[in-house]
């Protein structure tokens, strides 16, 4: 209900923009309002007072920065961070990498930094060049993709002309960014691909599904018990979790979500978002919306035979 809450409160703002905002940027601003609610640190409840819900960067125009006028250099992030409107950008400024608005609140919030400028400037952080591996690490450990804004090196400088910039990579749990870093003389660790979880609810019991953005498959498991999901939840590391409006009906009567029982509990601390329709088939396209991936691409299923079941124990063997 808070997430629903939220989403109103995001709407109301944005149906006063004008119509080709509404259409772009309205259920992506929604989704990032639920994402400040959950923010609980100090510096970073301060700097969110000063977002305004009618761009997707959060940026009011009446501070200092927040002009978006064509040409200037917030109008062309928020040109990009329309093509990917769910992950954090750090733009590549000298010798740190910056993040304005909703962006600089999910740095404070996640990374520890403190916030950049006064009270009439739009909300600003980053991190040391030096640190932008270690950055990557915390955002993606979090459950955020993240895309890199570098700027164009080499030339010579026009004095008073911006630095052209170009989207270098994006990092998403499972799959490291390595621009720039490659070059330096480590040992690259390439973890597991993390898959998207989705949870979903019927007379059978609960299903689990795992979604693999790297390798573009998916498999199911159905007929769980909700300790079988909370240990599989437990036992496999998912970015974030998205669950189906079905958990809330229990139409079966063998659920426990209404009555916040173990599942409940095991959602609660990881991030979470809601979706309806088909499971399956409106998970993988929220998965295609979460890594921009174009609308037609494909996922393989991979189907695990489940092989004998184990039996019943009875009671005069258990004696």
């Amino acid at each position: 209900m808070e997430n629903v809450k939220t989403e109103t409160k995001a709407r109301k703002v944005v149906e006063q923009q004008p119509k080709e905002l509404q259409s772009v940027d309205l259920d992506h601003i929604g989704w990032w309002d639920a994402k400040l609610k959950s923010c609980v640190k100090p510096l970073t409840k301060a700097i969110i007072a000063r977002l305004k819900y009618d761009n997707l960067l959060g940026l009011d125009e009446s501070l200092r920065g927040g002009s978006l006028k064509k040409g200037t250099k917030s109008a062309e992030l928020l040109e990009m961070k329309r093509r990917f409107p769910h992950q954090v950008f750090l733009c590549r400024a000298g010798e740190i990498y910056e993040a304005v608005g909703i962006d600089a609140c999910m740095l404070v919030e996640y990374l520890g930094v403190t916030p950049m400028g006064g009270k009439d400037s739009i909300p600003k952080a980053g991190c040391p060049m030096v640190n932008l591996r270690q950055a990557l690490d915390e955002l993606t450990g979090q459950g955020f993709s993240v895309c890199v804004v570098e700027e164009v090196q080499g030339g010579t400088q026009v004095k008073g002309r911006r630095k052209e910039c170009f989207i270098a990579g994006h990092a998403h749990p499972g799959s490291p960014y390595v621009y720039g870093l490659a070059a330096e003389n480590i040992d690259l660790d390439f973890p597991d691909p993390i898959p998207v979880v989705g949870i979903s609810h019927s007379n059978r019991g609960y299903c689990l599904v795992y979604v693999s953005e790297t390798l573009h498959t998916f498999f199911v498991e159905d007929e769980l018990t909700e300790e079988a999901v909370v240990a599989k939840m437990r036992a496999h590391r998912g970015r974030g979790v998205f669950m189906h409006c079905s958990l809330h009906s229990d139409a079966s009567g063998n659920g426990s979500w209404g009555k916040k029982g173990v599942l409940w509990n095991e959602c609660q601390s990881k991030m979470q978002e809601w979706y309806e329709g088909d499971p399956v088939d409106m998970l993988l396209s929220k998965v295609r919306e979460l890594y921009a991936l174009d609308p037609h691409v494909q996922f393989r299923e991979i189907v695990v035979r489940p092989g004998e079941r184990p039996r019943a124990l009875y009671v005069g063997t258990a004696s």
